[in-house]
């Protein structure tokens, strides 16, 4: 799998599910992240 970015709707029964920023969500299993982190939003007007 590749990186995946966005914001995490859930974390539920081992899947993480993630809000990309083109709308899409994606389902990923816990067993295969390997590092995740805060990311902070990006400050108004850029």
């Amino acid at each position: 799998m590749r990186d995946t970015v966005g914001v995490l709707e859930s974390w539920a029964n081992g899947v993480l599910r993630v809000r990309r920023r083109d709308g899409a969500v994606v389902e990923i299993s816990e067993e295969t992240v390997v590092a995740a982190k805060v990311v902070p939003e990006r400050p108004p007007g850029r």
